[in-house]
């Protein structure tokens, strides 16, 4: 059976029980796959009022060992998200190294810099894309020297690249917030609208020589040549407001499937050629909302589940790769009966 990744249907006039994306849309294992003996994708969820705990192994269950320098590790986390994340309204919480949200398959993804800068000193710092890609796996993750598997560029599991509608969530930032993938409504606020690449308002910078910070201050960084591209440090890019369609922390507040009446949300950036776009998931330096405690660090992911904490009790299983897609239910308004047409082969589970 096909794990089926569901796209919102609001059928208020059966009656039918809204979707609760913190909760729903994990990939749950509930077969008990494993890989080399680990349990793969997300184990559990509990919730209360205040946060949904989610563990996992971190590892997915479309991960393949061998693919990379070095292979991936049970990390026996357990995260927490705020139910109602809120914008930092002071200073913001400076992105991290190591784990900056969690995605639907219980893997982490990192900010976009591979932790190496020119000549050690904190500054131009590598993006992970250049230094690193040849080490990411087909599905664009890998794993650390201490074997936590990670993406830090577009998932390519997670989602397609159907222009035509709405991408789906693929994780949840730390502060609460849903990440989605590359396509959203052209008008932050009309659902009817079309659908567009959502484009970062981060630009490489017009330059021939590193010399200096995207805010004018003198620094010397690598040349710019073939083995130290432009493009390849982040201080090669510059914020410009409004160039893009997202902010600073590569997200908007828009309205989207799950969330009609309006949500912060980040998006998973890709260029015209559908290739991973800097800052590719969020920030680079910066979360828009307030963190949870306790998910950032290195002892992040260690959360205690409280213990008046309810059980979330999964409602859509399933095996293999994802399968999105594109659902059809009518008459609508509907009275007595609903037709649902999927115009694909092969059994779901709803």
């Amino acid at each position: 059976m096909k794990k089926l990744i569901p796209i919102l249907l609001l059928l208020s006039a059966l009656g039918a029980k809204a979707q609760d994306p913190q909760l729903d849309y994990w990939w749950y294992n509930t077969n008990n796959n494993m890989i080399n003996g680990i349990l793969t994708d997300v184990e559990s969820a509990y919730y209360d009022n205040n946060y949904v705990y989610i563990s996992s192994s971190g590892i997915p269950d479309y991960y393949q060992f061998g693919q990379s320098v070095n292979d991936a590790a049970d990390q026996n986390w357990t995260f927490r998200f705020p139910r109602n994340p809120v914008d930092q309204t002071g200073t913001k919480t400076s992105v991290p190294g190591g784990p900056v949200g969690l995605l639907l398959d219980g893997s982490a993804f990192f900010n976009p810099f591979d932790a190496r800068s020119w000549q050690n000193q904190g500054i131009w710092n590598q993006v992970a894309y250049y230094f690193e890609g040849n080490d990411f796996d087909s599905s664009n993750g890998h794993s650390t020297p201490g074997n936590v598997y990670h993406h830090h560029v577009d998932p390519t599991e997670l989602h397609d690249f159907d222009s035509t509608r709405h991408s789906p969530i693929i994780g949840f930032a730390f502060d609460g917030y849903p990440v989605y993938g590359p396509f959203g409504y052209a008008d932050a606020n009309d659902t009817t609208i079309d659908i567009t690449r959502m484009k970062p308002s981060y630009q490489v910078r017009s330059m021939t020589s590193r010399t200096t910070l995207p805010d004018g201050t003198v620094s010397a960084g690598p040349p710019i040549n073939n083995s130290y591209p432009l493009g390849g440090y982040g201080e090669d890019y510059e914020y410009i407001a409004n160039s893009g369609d997202l902010d600073e922390y590569n997200g908007r507040w828009c309205k989207t499937p799950e969330y009609p009446n309006g949500t912060y949300a980040y998006f998973c950036t890709v260029d015209a050629n559908l290739d991973p776009l800097y800052p590719y998931f969020i920030g680079p330096y910066k979360y828009y909302g307030v963190v949870a405690n306790g998910d950032l660090g290195p002892n992040g992911g260690n959360v205690t589940i409280p213990q008046n904490a309810t059980q979330y009790t999964p409602t859509i299983t399933g095996l293999d790769a994802a399968q999105y897609l594109n659902w059809i239910v009518y008459p609508n308004p509907a009275k007595d009966e609903i037709h649902i047409s999927t115009g694909a082969e092969g059994i779901y589970t709803l």
